[in-house]
């Protein structure tokens, strides 16, 4: 089961025009987002999949309700990550300069991904501080949603009359360290088709390495989609 504010995002990402099971979700309204940005989360840090849209919603100091939604495109920081930022009172939302950001020679770059468009300082400190909170948060423990469409008689005629099929979640919790896979259906020799999220892999020479997200599983067995959900500390 996924959270209610995930779910309420979905119908808007639908309406764009965009395929919601194309992204992994996460919910970090557990975070708090009130810090500046933390350096070594940006060049320690990987995106652990392709495609991330991050929310959050709560509080402020000035508005009672206030939402937040990140599209994070990109999983190498040595290539560069897209960032796409919108946030606001609900329905009320200011979309933020299209931003890259590229780790180059230990250092942070930036830049618009539009060369034509100004990026003032303060919004990119904005949407990095965002990044790095999200990859913190994913530090202390996190679950992950993605929709899944089922493969009902149903959602067949629906997909072949040209409407929008009935969506079902997948909710895994990821822990704060290095934790065993769980179950994917079958046998460990051949799991159900699965996405591995990217993470770091200390080697027995003590030097940690990147592993990057990919898909592995036997296919014939079937598929297991995943999403992501914050929790505070």
């Amino acid at each position: 089961m996924t959270t209610a504010h995930v779910r309420s995002i979905m119908k808007s990402v639908i309406a764009s025009g965009f395929d919601p099971t194309e992204m992994q979700w996460f919910d970090i309204s557990g975070a708090d987002l009130s810090t500046g940005i933390k350096i070594d989360n940006l060049t320690t840090h990987r995106p652990p999949f392709e495609k991330n849209l991050v929310l959050w919603a709560g509080q402020t100091s000035s508005h009672e309700r206030y939402e937040m939604m990140m599209l994070v495109a990109g999983d190498d920081p040595e290539e560069g990550i897209v960032l796409d930022l919108s946030k606001g009172q609900p329905g009320k939302y200011t979309t933020f300069p299209l931003m890259v950001y590229a780790i180059v020679d230990g250092q942070i770059k930036y830049g618009p991904v539009d060369e034509g468009q100004d990026l003032p300082r303060d919004v990119a400190e904005i949407m990095l501080a965002t990044m790095s909170k999200w990859l913190e948060s994913m530090d202390t423990g996190c679950e992950c949603y993605q929709p899944v469409i089922n493969n009902t008689f149903t959602n067949r005629r629906k997909i072949a009359a040209g409407k929008m099929p009935t969506y079902d979640w997948s909710t895994v919790k990821i822990g704060p360290k290095t934790a065993k896979g769980e179950s994917k259906g079958g046998t460990h020799a051949s799991p159900r088709l699965h996405d591995r999220r990217g993470h770091i892999r200390r080697l027995a020479s003590g030097k940690n390495v990147w592993v990057k997200a990919c898909k592995v599983g036997d296919a014939s067995l079937g598929a297991v989609f995943h999403d992501y959900e914050i929790e505070a500390k």
